[in-house]
């Protein structure tokens, strides 16, 4: 028994030691990917911010693009707003033209009809 024994210690003191040594390895690797998931997240947020700078950039530009094309819409308002206007005044002075147009020739045919009356002796 005391061979049995024996073994048994033998056998725990050397599953000891591998279990010791498969720590240590498990360890060790564990070490490892915290380097490596640091590294890479280090290197994720150095993208992250560079591509916010870029998108900031671009952005920028964008929003300068709107306010100009704001201004322009708003300067191309007014001269709508001012062409109505002329093209009111337009129209009123034509439609002031044909009556006077019309008036003259009312004038002239009256004139006509009164002369006509006068040779006839009426």
């Amino acid at each position: 028994m005391y061979i049995i024994n024996m073994a048994e210690q033998n056998i725990q003191k050397l599953l000891d030691a591998q279990t010791k040594a498969i720590d240590v390895k498990l360890e060790n690797q564990t070490k490892a990917i915290d380097v490596k998931l640091e590294n890479q997240t280090k290197e994720i947020e150095r993208h992250q911010k560079m591509l916010l700078e870029e998108f900031q950039s671009r952005l920028k530009v964008v929003a300068e693009v709107v306010v100009d094309h704001t201004e322009k819409l708003n300067d191309i308002m007014e001269m709508v707003a001012m062409n109505t206007e002329q093209l009111e005044f337009i129209k009123n002075m034509l439609k002031r033209k044909v009556d006077i147009e019309e008036h003259e020739l009312l004038v002239k045919r009256v004139a006509i009809l009164e002369k006509k009356l006068r040779v006839s002796g009426v």
